[in-house]
């Protein structure tokens, strides 16, 4: 559906306030102001921004496309994407020649300095970066959409908000995505910013090999790196369970970081209370700021995931296929692309005219493996213990021990009946999950099971519980 062109106007009217909230007022000026650029259309999945001829559009677009698509968001109520359409329009022939030899460069806008053009300032931190982990490419769905708009206002406003950040979820779901899309969106915004990005177990190892060189020119070169950055990213935490000098030493450089009002983002597999082996004063560290849980995706958001990546692909899996291959494989979205590109590769050995013969048959022959993997992988004890502790807001270790306050005997039965509904898992098997007898887990499922009977409300709490478990179907 298009807008008519007034109400175009009156949206962008609405959109220019609020850019101003996030950027310097002279770069709005600058860039969104009259004849600097004017919306063009606007569709239910577009926003097309025209500029003149021979304006800085793609670097325009790399600074700003971020701010502007969550401008909209929030006047549109609905996400679109922002499309830079460069001599969309004539400048007024006043204009034009007023700006006819002149050198145009981003303004001086106090007390923030001005955004260089990305070519302008040379920075290393995108050289470790997979090319593909961008915000730009990141499929949003309801199980991500806090992560997303979370890491998206860090990137924005680095040390300001939401600091410490840390992410936590299951293996394959986007973490390193989303830190790694910090990371570079950074870097884009501002080339000047020192960002450092690695896994719990990269700094580990560069701290022994500056513990075992002789002398202290090493060990003062480490915390010269890692406590001067403006902002710091590590993935995998979780691998610093155990080892007390690295856990001792990532304290400091926290500490140092936090205290100078630089920005970290940690991601785990695991909430911070449930990470064993850590220290207790790291992992208060870790909750001083927001938490967020990235969950299974839903089905609609697996199929969107492997359209986006199709995209990269000339030749195209039926419809039908996609679907199947995302109905198939829920947990793991690593491993929902790995099949997705297991079957382009067959797709090379087959002729154009036999694409559409792929059957599902044919698909479980070649990927088959995967969906074993997968359905291994859906739902464990562990797992459901793990997202009841997060849901109800206790830990792990109150769901297997003996507390009976009713805020966690009610968790610990929901949490068994799960484990009995959603997994093959024996009664005594679960049992042991919980540390428990077999009569008492029972007992459990047969209060919930009377709990679902006797109200609606706690029967549509425990719905919502296994839809999310089971990936929103």
């Amino acid at each position: 559906m298009e807008f008519a062109e007034h109400n175009l106007s009156a949206i962008w009217g609405q959109c220019l306030p609020l850019l101003g909230e996030r950027i310097p007022a002279a770069e709005v000026k600058m860039w969104f102001g009259e004849n600097a650029s004017r919306p063009v259309s606007l569709s239910e999945r577009e926003f097309v921004l025209g500029f003149p001829k021979d304006s800085f559009v793609d670097w325009v677009e790399k600074n700003y496309r971020g701010d502007l698509e969550e401008v909209l968001a929030s006047v549109l109520k609905r996400r679109v994407s922002v499309v830079f359409q460069e001599g969309a329009y004539e400048l007024p022939q006043e204009e034009a020649k007023s700006r006819e030899g002149e050198e145009v460069t981003p303004p001086v806008a106090e007390p923030a300095p001005p955004r260089p053009c990305p070519s302008a300032v040379p920075n290393h931190a995108l050289d470790n970066l997979n090319r593909l982990f961008s915000f730009q490419n990141f499929v949003v769905g309801e199980n991500t959409r806090f992560a997303y708009n979370s890491c998206l206002e860090v990137a924005a406003h680095p040390g300001q908000a939401k600091n410490p950040l840390f992410l936590h979820g299951p293996s394959g779901l986007g973490k390193t995505h989303l830190l790694q899309a910090i990371a570079r969106d950074v870097v884009e915004r501002d080339p000047r910013k020192n960002v450092a990005y690695l896994t719990s177990e990269q700094f580990g190892n560069l701290y022994v090999e500056a513990v075992r060189a002789p002398g202290n020119q090493r060990m003062a070169e480490f915390r010269q790196r890692f406590r001067n950055v403006d902002v710091l990213l590590v993935d995998d935490v979780q691998f610093f369970q155990g080892k007390d000098s690295m856990q001792e030493e990532f304290f400091h450089t926290f500490n140092a970081l936090y205290n100078s009002h630089r920005q970290i983002v940690c991601a785990s597999d695991k909430i911070p209370q449930d990470l064993s082996g850590l220290e207790k004063r790291l992992v208060s560290r870790f909750e001083w700021g927001l938490t967020v849980d990235i969950t299974p995706p839903d089905l609609p958001t697996r199929v969107a995931i492997l359209e986006e990546k199709q995209n990269a692909f000339s030749r195209k899996l039926p419809a039908d296929i996609l679907e199947y291959l995302a109905q198939r494989i829920k947990s793991n979205v690593r491993n929902l692309e790995s099949s997705l590109l297991t079957l382009q590769a067959y797709l090379d050995l087959m002729s154009a005219d036999k694409v559409e013969a792929l059957t599902r048959s044919l698909v479980d022959k070649v990927v088959g493996n995967k969906f074993e993997v997968d359905a291994a992988m859906q739902l464990t004890v562990t797992r459901i213990q793990e997202f009841v502790a997060h849901r109800y807001d206790v830990r792990i270790q109150d769901l297997r021990g003996k507390g009976r306050q009713s805020e966690i005997t009610v968790p610990r039965q929901i949490a068994m009946y799960l484990s009995r509904k959603l997994t093959e898992k024996s009664l005594p098997e679960i049992a042991a999950g919980f540390d428990k007898s077999h009569p008492t887990v029972l007992h459990s499922i047969s209060v919930v099971e009377k709990k679902i009977e006797k109200s609606e409300d706690f029967r549509q709490e425990i719905f919502d519980l296994e839809r999310k478990l089971c990936g929103g179907n």
